[in-house]
């Protein structure tokens, strides 16, 4: 089986913390009283809470009859991506939810554009072809474990840091980078730094992807997709994820 996505259906979270989990080893006390901190972790791995999904809308309200088709089939939706994701034995890419903080250029819609078939029609979930609408790609070769990326702007809005995309690994897929400064050499290059280091080496032209960035996930724990059903009423669910392993 290949990658899942973690439906977008099932995006619809109350909260969610994204976060860089790691380790610092402390050196001895100096003669201040202040020790020192050094990182022994590479960088850090992602992790992600996602809590209060709701399978239909407010937990612990009457289900009205048009509300209860829905949550029928998202509650099944959960149950189906819990089998796939096998207790944690499966990975997952998993998007980052957070739209609001995208680069989206100034007086475009602050969503990826999704385009219809040559004859108008859509999928039949209503859904069309993807095509991102911020346009970004490396403007030169960065090695493995680099922290810092000449890129292209061909269409984006400011990017200030802080900002989170992904890169598309031929071998170790979706990884999610979060950028600490920008240098803007002229209107359309720039200089970023981020975390964590890349996960793989990255050619010049390739595309960084900002409009939905994603990481390759699995879970946390085998019971991080627990569910507790209230029946008659409205359900929420949460989930934990941490960044599948590099091996």
């Amino acid at each position: 089986m290949g990658d899942v996505e973690f439906p977008r259906a099932l995006l619809r979270e109350r909260s969610h913390a994204w976060n860089l989990a790691g380790v610092a080893v402390a050196g001895g006390a100096i003669a201040s009283g202040v020790g020192t901190l050094t990182r022994s972790d590479g960088g850090g791995y992602w992790t992600c809470q996602m809590s209060e999904i709701g399978l239909s809308g407010r937990s612990g309200q009457a289900v009205p009859d048009r509300g209860r088709d829905r949550q029928r089939i998202s509650t099944l939706l959960w149950r189906a991506v819990r089998q796939v994701a096998a207790g944690g034995v499966t990975n997952l890419i998993v998007p980052r939810n957070d739209a609001l903080f995208r680069p989206w250029p100034e007086g475009t819609a602050q969503a990826p554009v999704e385009l219809p078939h040559s004859d108008g029609a859509w999928f039949s979930d209503d859904a069309g072809y993807y095509q991102p609408t911020i346009d970004i790609v490396a403007a030169g070769a960065a090695a493995l474990r680099a922290t810092s990326l000449e890129i292209e702007i061909a269409n984006s809005g400011a990017l200030l840091g802080g900002e989170s995309f992904s890169i598309e690994h031929p071998t170790w897929g979706w990884r999610l980078y979060e950028i600490a400064t920008v240098d803007m050499v002229s209107d359309g290059e720039a200089t970023i730094t981020f975390n964590p280091p890349l996960r793989e080496a990255v050619a010049s032209g390739e595309s960084l992807e900002f409009d939905r960035p994603r990481c390759l996930m699995r879970l946390a724990q085998p019971s991080s997709m627990d569910l507790r059903i209230v029946p008659w009423t409205f359900n929420s669910a949460s989930v934990d994820f941490v960044e599948a392993p590099i091996t």
